[in-house]
């Protein structure tokens, strides 16, 4: 099915006149509302028209796919995450980290650096975790990453509390659930 092209004259219209608004944009690509230009915007995982509009200005191309990777009908884009050191304080990235995702443009994804021993024999230092901040809610027996007030913290869902791996007890507050660990990745050094 082909779609018309409509984030493409977005782009142009923002950068003929940079203030131009959403009702302004709808109206010029003749849609009926401005849910339609959100929807355009929500289907290449912009968050609103600001930020496109930034990527536009800034002369980023918010329309250029990452790099595709697969054959038949398992696609996936070679996406980069924030990376993000072990230390919750901590909130510039440290780096970026090349991911594989359904999505070109993957929203509440980025990754971490573990920083211990502590979670071992589960996690061990230098592992990167992609965590996934879309859940709110964890499924029984999901890997959690937790936010204490020092550092981070890793808990498996068990009977919908979040539990300690190593000494099975529940973790006391204040900690706050920061995202889903979707994938592990861990490194062999010599």
């Amino acid at each position: 099915m082909q779609y018309p092209n409509y984030l493409s004259q977005i782009a142009a219209l923002i950068r003929e006149n940079p203030s131009i608004t959403v009702r302004e944009i709808a109206d010029k690509l003749q849609f009926a509302d401005n849910k339609s230009v959100y929807y355009w915007l929500s289907k290449s995982n912009v968050n609103g028209i600001n930020e496109f509009k930034r990527l536009v200005l800034a002369g980023e191309n918010p329309l250029a796919l990452p790099p595709v990777i697969g054959t038949g009908e398992q696609v996936h884009y070679a996406v980069s995450l924030p990376l993000f050191a072990w230390d919750p304080k901590q909130k510039n990235p440290v780096g970026e980290w090349h991911h594989l995702d359904a999505n070109p443009n993957p929203q509440g994804l980025f990754a971490v650096t573990v920083g211990s021993d502590r979670f071992s024999p589960w996690f061990v230092e230098r592992d990167v975790l992609i965590i996934s901040q879309r859940e709110k809610k964890y499924p029984e027996n999901a890997w959690v990453l937790l936010q204490a007030e020092r550092d981070y913290k890793l808990a498996r869902v068990i009977n919908g509390k979040f539990v300690n791996p190593t000494t099975l007890e529940n973790y006391s507050l204040p900690t706050t659930p920061v995202g889903a660990v979707i994938k592990q990745i861990r490194s062999f050094y010599a």
